[in-house]
């Protein structure tokens, strides 16, 4: 199973975009997985009164993003964004920086190994794309098309078509027995991590993180992903009032907290509720 990851912390590249003095901050997560990349991107501090677009950039290089960055009136903004790297032209492991545009400007800027000249990147791919454009305005109409599925193309199709079926045997596993598996689900042999705290935590996984109705869409999660396969588990817990809750493994990381915080993970809590060190074994904590 393929897989590679970049963490890019991005700065503030240019005057006049951040919302307050305390300047504009982000973060991009990028991960590729059997041929599948996922991009995850977190602003904060950034006006939302101008239009901005992404492009992640290598060497030589660059793709715009296509999913929308939408910044609400704190100045926050999130974007999720999957693709393929062959069919972008553009390996996980080749990519150099990631940069939010306004226009000709950069109000966030981040580099996965040192600064470089990313702007003649930049640069390149508009002018190709200007070109494109006048020679498709300059050619007369075609009669008639004929449709050609390249060896790209079909390697996309099949790619799109195993997602769907994964995601089907998802649905499939949630449909089977409802309240019946929930209830066996929770007759498991019950752990507990932070003592007595009311909650019966239990030991899953994904496939049984999609039983339960509230949790449902954190199976796709690249954080819960994650946590999962570095530790073959996750946490399920339910108290008496019917609440559930997701307990995500990983190593405290105080920079990581609000990217956390952002997908719903408000609680951080150490096994015996120790008190939280960078780097110690923790449980990140949702409540729904």
């Amino acid at each position: 199973m393929a897989y590679s990851r970049l963490f890019i912390a991005l700065k503030q590249g240019c005057d006049g975009y951040a919302k307050d003095i305390r300047g504009a901050v982000g973060r991009c997560i990028i991960e590729s997985r059997n041929g599948v990349g996922r991009l995850l991107l977190q602003v904060q501090g950034i006006k939302n009164e101008y239009d901005y677009r992404v492009c992640i950039l290598s060497e030589n290089d660059c793709a715009e993003v296509t999913a929308h960055l939408y910044i609400d009136s704190s100045g926050r903004g999130e974007m999720k964004w999957e693709f393929i790297p062959e069919a972008i032209g553009m390996p996980v492991s080749e990519i150099k920086a990631c940069v939010v545009l306004s226009g000709d400007k950069s109000p966030l800027i981040g580099f996965t190994d040192g600064e470089y000249n990313w702007q003649k990147c930049l640069m390149a791919k508009e002018e190709v794309k200007a070109a494109e454009v006048t020679e498709a305005r300059a050619e007369p109409p075609k009669e008639e098309e004929v449709s050609v599925i390249y060896p790209e193309k079909e390697k996309l199709i099949c790619i799109i078509n195993e997602l769907d079926e994964d995601i089907q045997e998802m649905k499939e596993y949630s449909r089977i027995g409802y309240e019946s598996n929930i209830e066996a689900l929770f007759g498991k042999s019950s752990v507990k991590p932070f003592g007595d705290d009311g909650i019966t935590w239990v030991k899953g996984s994904i496939k049984e993180l999609s039983l339960i109705r509230q949790l449902w869409h954190y199976i796709n999660n690249p954080f819960v992903i994650k946590g999962c396969r570095d530790y073959r588990h996750l946490l399920l817990g339910r108290d008496k009032e019917g609440n559930y809750f997701l307990g995500v493994p990983c190593k405290y990381d105080s920079d990581y907290r609000l990217e956390a915080m952002v997908q719903g993970f408000t609680e951080f809590k150490t096994e015996d509720n120790r008190a939280l060190k960078n780097g110690e074994f923790c449980y990140c904590i949702l409540k729904c």
